[in-house]
């Protein structure tokens, strides 16, 4: 572009390099930044033909400015065409020490080992980014280099950690320090549970694996729940290595899956199934209902014939007095949540047809009729925790509340 000879200069672009390597780009964008203000207030409306007839002098005065703004650096050379868009290119060279190493810490405050793992992975490139920004800049430069760091360094966190905000501190010297400290931002989680959605085999069978899980989801506590959210599948395949990895589960091949619910209470849905087999156990006390029966242990053994058919058997055992009831029977689920079926009382000679529909995770409406008796029975069941429900009975004779120990 040729040079113009009259008119005010309108414009400063700036072009940087250096005569020793090269200056991180990051660095030189805000070096050239800094020249073109300083070109802006000197040069930008005034005519042109001013400087080009005065081109040496004012070449000198602007690289005299340029020595004392940009320090740890020194002009070796600089080029002006100076017209309507005004060019200037200037050569750096380093002075003193240079930084040779850098090394980056990151405090993670209170965080458990879980949540730090996870993070880590997140952060994997800002130790060499540090690097790459530093490394071969003037140690005097770091009052250039440390903002430059900070605001580089929060780019990047924004970038692959967007939920945590970054305070930043540079200590200079060849060997650099970088230390890096996350806060977390936005709402985080409050707690971190585990809940059973369907099994298959006794809870308690499942109680030590279950326990090493809810300690790795406490470990989701204090972390913002954007960060969860984000990370969901990939803490829940974490949390199912857990339980696999349990000697109880591999050795009975047991099949588990799992879902991660985020939110302020975090819950970790598992699923521990057999492909053939189903064990339940129970005990439930009951209130407000008359007779003897009011105490019961009850378990179940069934096999699967298909995926939804069910051949099984069934016990209760009432302590006071002693009385045992013993069932045989079918059942067929529909779908996910619906099942219906029929068992006999070989005690009492009687026949049962029963259903169960599933409301979500936590509720669950049943019924029963006894034809020898002709009583019909309704129950819906509110689920605590893995290993407590309560239950409203509704029958004939009566309606009464019931606590369930799933075991």
């Amino acid at each position: 572009m040729p040079v113009q000879a009259s008119g005010e200069v309108e414009r400063v672009d700036v072009s940087l390099s250096s005569s020793e390597g090269q200056i991180p780009p990051t660095v030189a964008k805000r070096i050239e930044a800094s020249i073109s203000a300083i070109g802006d207030r000197v040069l930008v409306g005034k005519q042109a033909q001013l400087f080009q007839l005065n081109a040496a002098d004012y070449n000198k005065v602007l690289a005299d400015i340029v020595n004392r703004v940009v320090v740890g650096f020194v002009v070796s050379d600089m080029q002006i065409d100076y017209g309507t868009d005004t060019r200037i290119r200037v050569v750096l060279q380093p002075v003193g020490d240079t930084i040779q190493t850098v090394e980056t810490t990151i405090d993670y405050g209170n965080l458990s080992e879980e949540a730090v793992r996870l993070l880590q992975t997140d952060l994997s490139g800002i130790g060499p980014a540090m690097s790459d920004l530093l490394i071969g800049l003037p140690v005097d430069s770091v009052g250039w280099a440390e903002s430059v760091s900070q605001s580089a360094g929060r780019s990047l966190l924004e970038q692959s950690l967007p939920e945590f905000q970054a305070n930043i501190e540079v200590v200079p010297g060849t060997d650099t320090k970088v230390h890096i400290y996350l806060i977390p931002t936005g709402d985080i989680v409050r707690s971190g549970t585990v809940e059973f959605r369907k099994t298959t085999i006794p809870r308690m069978l499942l109680y030590h694996a279950v326990s090493r899980t809810e300690d790795a989801m406490h470990g989701l506590e204090g972390l913002p729940l954007r960060f969860v959210q984000r990370h969901s599948l990939q803490i829940a395949q974490d949390m199912k290595g857990i339980l696999m990895d349990d000697s109880f589960i591999r050795r009975y091949d047991i099949t588990v899956e799992t879902e991660l619910q985020s939110g302020e209470e975090t819950k970790l849905k598992v699923d521990a199934l057999t492909d053939r087999w189903l064990i339940q156990t129970q005990a439930w006390v009951d209130t407000g209902r008359e007779g003897n029966r009011n105490m019961t242990a009850e378990a179940m053994l069934g096999r699967y014939v298909g995926k939804r058919e069910l051949l099984f058997g069934e016990m209760r055992f009432y302590p006071g007095p002693v009385e045992w009831n013993i069932y045989a029977g079918w059942a067929h689920r529909f779908g996910a949540s619906t099942v219906i079926g029929y068992k006999y009382d070989f005690s009492k000679d009687s026949n049962h047809v029963f259903a169960g529909q599933d409301l979500g995770d936590r509720w669950h409406l049943r019924y029963d009729r006894d034809f020898r008796e002709e009583c019909n029975e309704f129950g819906l069941s509110y689920k605590v925790h893995n290993y407590l429900t309560l239950e409203y009975v509704y029958t004939d004779d009566g309606k009464w509340l019931r606590l369930i120990a799933n075991l």
